[in-house]
């Protein structure tokens, strides 16, 4: 069960990183430098892709533990 919240857990916090690369800011590297432009927000959409596969991961996940009970 912890496992389901988990996938939760690290999608949404992937998709938010994602996210953060479509600000004027960019995905932080460091703490002076960050990833801006082009790089960024190809960086940003694998982000997010990924968080969605983890979101639908955890829920097939849990159907799965929810029907074999």
């Amino acid at each position: 069960m912890i496992g389901i919240v988990l996938e939760f857990v690290l999608g949404i916090a992937t998709i938010l990183l994602g996210a953060k690369a479509f600000t004027r800011n960019g995905l932080p590297l460091a703490r002076t430098k960050n990833l801006t432009g082009t790089p960024a927000m190809v960086t940003g959409i694998v982000c997010m892709v990924l968080g969605v596969a983890f979101i639908i991961w955890g829920l097939l996940f849990a159907a799965a533990t929810i029907v074999n009970r």
